[in-house]
């Protein structure tokens, strides 16, 4: 008896502690406020657990693909009444969906515990506005026949005819297509107009379409994605509607290169050509010969424009100018222009060495015209230069006019008559004329050697020299020096290593060898030195 009777109490105080403490036990329920819905209509969903938990134990993702999810919100809540303590946490989040027909809310696992799934019957609003109703999307293709590695220049603009700030998660796609290179030329340009007495906001963006191979291809413009937040005021519902991906396509068609097409290929609707040549005082040349004197230079600028190629794709100029001229060449520089073309600028600094007779190459540029679909070529005519040997440098032996185009025709003479004694005359005259320059040339040069013994270097040619390697002016620097060389004695190592300093200064500053490091101690050193040094007599000065 007393056994049952303990039974009894423990069988009790159980059922006492379960029907004091329902809390143990977690209960999870799911809701909407609605479940007979229209498309892109916008609803509730809400969770709701009678136990403080964490925000993240629920996950809307598995929503996505169905519906439209907004951003979730949680929030936690404790009550305590009369004594008794009650804790709550609730997610909600707004959902539209996106499909017609029966959806279904999926169950969620909330610590452990399912809610129970939802059904929702989705129907469709005839009054609901369409895509196109809200963006239009409008391209213009500025060539829709190209030639591999030929480019064309495509413009978008897609109009959004609604409110921008009733735009939810909105993103800008790229144009579409398969075997071509598709490159956006800047950033894209918002601005707000007005389109048929609408106001709306535009977005602009260009892109550059280079052809790879030839063939048949679809390009998909680029289009505005996301959702409009839109409210219904006969009903008072409020939606998201959805922007679909459909845009305009635009074909493009890529012709094979010709058949025995020889060369570089260069495929362009419009290419030009253009040079300038400068002299030292900054004059321009505007005939098709020039003299000039030994030291002097000439300053060479060459413009390559063309349409529907990229600055990779523009070819390298390469001049085979004559030996008598020291040459420097910048790097070429390019410029994109607003028609889609783009301009090579290269520059050359010519510095004569010596006198005589020279031709400065033509320039011929070989392309494929795709306007015409034909082979074409480009010309700039060269330059007839001729150069005074000046006696302030350094003699260089005179080259002969290879450049020249002049020949020389043999004749045979049968009666001499009297050309013999008129030939013997003149070779008189030459010879008496050759002896009295001979003189003068050594009477000066033995002048100016005394004059330097006795007042020391003309100082003027020094500081320019100096003034242009402080200013790492490169051409002004080579042809100081040229007019500096002669005003001092170096011995032949510092000759060299002066010229060899010049070389490696421009070789830095014009930045065709960036592993090249260079500095003007050196070369500044080796200047002062030349000043110092004296020649050891007037005899030695003679046999110059």
């Amino acid at each position: 008896m007393k056994n049952i009777k303990s039974f009894t109490l423990a069988l009790l105080v159980i059922v006492s502690a379960v029907t004091s403490f329902p809390s143990w036990a977690l209960n999870v329920t799911a809701s909407v406020n609605k479940t007979q819905v229209t498309k892109d209509e916008v609803i509730q969903l809400k969770i709701v657990a009678d136990q403080k938990l964490d925000g993240n134990e629920v996950d809307f993702s598995q929503l996505s693909k169905d519906f439209y999810l907004g951003r979730p919100n949680f929030s936690s809540s404790v009550n305590i009444l009369n004594g008794t303590r009650s804790d709550s946490s609730i997610w909600t989040v707004a959902i539209a969906p996106q499909q017609i027909g029966k959806l279904v809310i999926p169950s969620f696992d909330v610590d452990g515990v399912a809610t129970a799934p939802i059904t929702l019957n989705v129907t469709i609003d005839e009054q609901t506005p369409t895509t196109k109703d809200m963006i239009e999307v409008r391209t213009q293709l500025s060539k829709s026949d190209l030639y591999p590695k030929e480019s064309a220049l495509l413009d978008t603009r897609i109009i959004v005819k609604v409110d921008p700030r009733l735009l939810q998660n909105p993103n800008l796609t790229s144009p579409q297509a398969t075997g071509l290179e598709i490159q956006a030329l800047g950033e894209p340009k918002q601005y707000q107009a007005v389109v048929d007495g609408m106001e709306v906001m535009i977005i602009d963006q260009s892109f550059r379409v280079t052809a790879t191979h030839s063939g048949q291809f679809v390009i998909k413009a680029p289009t505005l994605t996301g959702g409009v937040l839109y409210g219904n005021n006969r009903n008072g519902t409020t939606r998201i509607l959805t922007l679909d991906t459909n845009s305009p396509t635009i074909d493009l068609k890529v012709n094979p290169i010709p058949d025995g097409y020889t060369g570089t290929w260069l495929p362009t609707s419009k290419l030009s050509l253009s040079q300038t040549w400068q002299l030292d005082d900054g004059k321009t040349v505007d005939s098709t010969s020039v003299s000039i004197n030994s030291g002097d230079s000439l300053t060479r600028t060459v413009e390559l424009t063309a349409i529907g190629l990229t600055s990779e794709q523009l070819p390298n100029i390469t001049i085979n100018n004559p030996k008598a001229f020291r040459v420097y060449s910048e790097k070429p520089s390019f410029k994109d222009n607003d028609d889609g073309s783009v301009t090579m600028t290269t520059k050359q600094v010519l510095i004569a060495q010596h006198g005589g007779s020279f031709t400065l190459p033509a320039i011929r540029v070989n392309w494929w015209d795709s306007a015409n679909k034909k082979a074409a070529e480009t010309t700039l005519e060269g330059l007839n230069v001729t150069v005074a040997a000046s006696e302030t440098l350094n003699p260089e032996p005179s080259a002969s006019p290879t450049a020249s185009n002049t020949t020389t025709t043999a004749k045979i003479v049968k009666d001499p008559g009297m050309w013999p004694f008129i030939a013997a005359v003149f070779a008189a005259l030459w010879a008496v004329t050759s002896v009295m320059w001979y003189r003068s040339r050594r009477s000066n040069l033995s002048d100016q050697a005394k004059l330097s013994v006795k007042a020391g270097a003309d100082q003027t040619p020094k500081q320019n020299l100096i003034n242009a390697i402080n200013s790492k002016n490169t051409i002004a620097a080579q042809i100081a020096y040229k007019r500096w060389r002669p005003t001092v004695w170096l011995s032949n190592e510092d000759d060299i290593a002066l010229q060899c300093e010049l070389d490696k200064m421009t070789k830095a500053i014009l930045g065709h060898h960036t592993d090249i490091t260079w500095d003007d101690k050196t070369i500044l050193k080796l200047i002062a030195k030349a000043k110092s040094e004296q020649p050891k007599s007037e005899t030695s000065l003679a046999h110059l």
